[in-house]
């Protein structure tokens, strides 16, 4: 699993966090990265001090790209299901003032989603390392929708997204979690949340999925849900579900999270990996809890 092999401090956010690339480019560094990561993995884990620098760096490398695959593909599934246009470099806002604008392609609705479950699915494999990660990249770049490839992907040093992405937090979350309830779904507010739940899943061993809530970087009200998400979600019904994100610091957008999608769910949790110890959410899981 990927998240063995991350040897970072976890305090500062690390100078490769930060870089813009296009989504094709994206996906291309993943998949070499990853090809570099299976073949030496076992060996790494057997003698760290052996392993080579490059491939330390491939190892992170790989943990920061790959969310680009699954942030891309959300927005782009966005932008058509609520009639906003589709820009390389600009992610709109979503409000009753900008939805509707435009009218795409009939069908176009049922390639974007599929386009994100698979960009879902390939970005789970990958941080699973599993065997048939490649060849679930190697179909996500053949199904690239139209223009998408060209979607640029600008990634931050956003210092506390880097603490939550910890895998030791992350772990510790899973095991609170684990010790009281097993979730059928993880249902993660993205972006900020992408990569820690990417991890969160593949501890859990749960079914993983993302709504877009970005309420300081884009301005969002509340979460974005769309028919499609209703749909995907109400196989889900029943729960225990997981509602999601990696840092509560005020606790603003994890508490709008819960409040929209906990009715959803007949039974359902909300969980961050990072507290502070003065926000005034208290999600029901937590990994750690910090102070100023």
């Amino acid at each position: 699993m990927l998240h063995r092999l991350i040897y970072a401090d976890w305090e500062d956010p690390p100078e490769a966090m930060a870089f813009e690339l296009s989504y094709r480019e994206a996906l291309g560094a993943v998949q070499d990265r990853l090809a570099v990561v299976q073949a030496g993995a076992e060996a790494a884990l057997a003698a760290p001090a052996s392993a080579p620098a490059a491939f330390w760096d491939a190892c992170l490398d790989l943990y920061l790209l790959t969310p680009a695959l699954v942030n891309v593909a959300l927005n782009f599934k966005v932008c058509v299901e609520h009639g906003l246009p589709l820009h390389p470099t600009h992610y709109f806002e979503v409000s009753e003032h900008s939805r509707g604008k435009v009218a795409h392609a009939s069908g176009l609705l049922a390639t974007a989603q599929s386009f994100f479950l698979e960009a879902i699915d390939a970005s789970v494999a990958v941080f699973r390392l599993d065997t048939s990660a490649a060849a679930k990249l190697a179909a996500l770049a053949s199904d690239i929708p139209t223009g998408v490839g060209e979607f640029l992907y600008t990634s931050t040093r956003d210092t506390y997204t880097w603490r939550a992405s910890e895998p030791a937090k992350i772990r510790d979350l899973a095991d609170e979690i684990r010790s009281r309830v097993h979730p059928v779904v993880v249902v993660g507010a993205a972006h900020g949340s992408i990569t820690s739940a990417l991890v969160l899943a593949t501890l859990l061993d749960t079914p993983l999925y993302f709504i877009r809530f970005s309420m300081f970087k884009r301005n969002d009200i509340q979460p974005v849900v769309g028919p499609t998400d209703l749909r995907f979600l109400s196989q889900y019904r029943q729960g225990p579900a997981l509602l999601f994100d990696e840092d509560v610091a005020k606790g603003t957008t994890l508490t709008q999270f819960t409040r929209h999608l906990r009715p959803l769910f007949d039974e359902a949790y909300s969980a961050g990996v990072l507290r502070h110890g003065y926000a005034g959410f208290k999600p029901d899981f937590v990994g750690r809890v910090w102070y100023d």
